[in-house]
């Protein structure tokens, strides 16, 4: 094993915001059109290198923020969905971005929706790539992967252990593991999962994203996680911006049913069921939800006079 360094692309920065540290990344086209993006759980704003080459072929600028307790952002106890919002207001007025786009994946997906749901006409659209669904009907955890289900019992029943067994996982995570065995751990996967992640360049392109969270530790990590085993904290109904929510049929950690159910749940979003897998959408379809997310916005525009 040897140590994995933080080598993703993207420039990267920090502001003290409310008398925290956030942290983000930039991809994309400097100069373009903003797109907040938002990582997955457990991960960090390297994750935003998966739309990068998309991104600055569309002229769209990719600022990618490390949640509370993530990456290079200070830890906020007991925080919920509709806490970060303010946080990302905050970071795209010092960035100078007054409206922009919102690209959440997997985990990201509820934070995408919070922000829609509280910062309004700054909103321009929201992407939501195969995100984790709220949990208000019980009977939904049976659509989520095993391990998933696993550990949403773990945090009913024993969080203290689900807790106990992050530690050795986040120092674990701390050395990337020899090729050969990281490909052979890939078989576990879905096919068109496992097609994303094949190639080695590609996997260790993306690994940085999961190492960030790691590094966070196992406190970090198990806070972040809660919220997605509680209720949300707002009303997908309340959103008025344009949402499109993408999600694969091959998805095994989150059934494309659940993604369809909360897609029915928003006033005029739109979903998109393709033939990927949870980790594959973000890989191969960044273009083709890049260009919806864009055309999503122009739909919503008000007619010229």
């Amino acid at each position: 094993m040897r140590p994995i360094h933080d080598h993703a692309d993207g420039s990267r920065s920090t502001v003290s915001l409310f008398g925290r540290v956030i942290g983000w990344r930039e991809y994309g086209d400097p100069s373009g059109v903003p797109v907040l993006f938002l990582h997955g759980w457990p991960g960090s704003s390297a994750q935003g290198i998966c739309v990068d080459a998309p991104a600055r072929a569309r002229g769209l600028r990719i600022i990618s923020i490390d949640r509370p307790g993530m990456g290079r952002s200070s830890r906020i106890r007991g925080r919920r969905f509709m806490d970060f919002p303010p946080l990302a207001a905050a970071v795209m007025d010092a960035l100078g971005c007054g409206t922009f786009h919102v690209f959440g994946v997997s985990g990201g997906g509820p934070y995408a929706l919070a922000c829609a749901a509280s910062l309004g006409s700054r909103v321009l659209s929201v992407l939501d790539c195969c995100g984790a669904p709220p949990l208000d009907d019980r009977s939904d955890r049976r659509r989520f992967s095993p391990i998933y289900r696993f550990m949403l019992w773990l945090h009913d029943h024993a969080p203290w252990l689900l807790h106990a067994l992050l530690v050795p996982l986040c120092f674990f995570a701390r050395f990337q593991l020899p090729w050969p065995l990281m490909r052979l751990m890939l078989i576990a996967v879905p096919a068109r999962d496992r097609a994303a992640l094949s190639q080695r360049s590609r996997f260790e392109e993306y690994f940085p994203s999961f190492h960030g969270a790691m590094v966070a530790g196992a406190s970090a990590i198990y806070e972040d996680g809660q919220r997605y085993a509680e209720p949300w904290d707002f009303n997908p109904a309340t959103i008025t911006v344009p949402v499109r929510i993408w999600h694969g049929r091959c998805d095994n950690n989150f059934h494309w049913t659940l993604a369809e159910k909360l897609a029915a749940r928003i006033p005029h979003a739109e979903f998109r069921l393709t033939d990927e897998g949870h980790y594959s959408l973000p890989i191969f379809q960044a273009d083709a939800m890049l260009d919806d997310m864009m055309a999503a916005a122009r739909s919503s525009a008000p007619a010229p006079a």
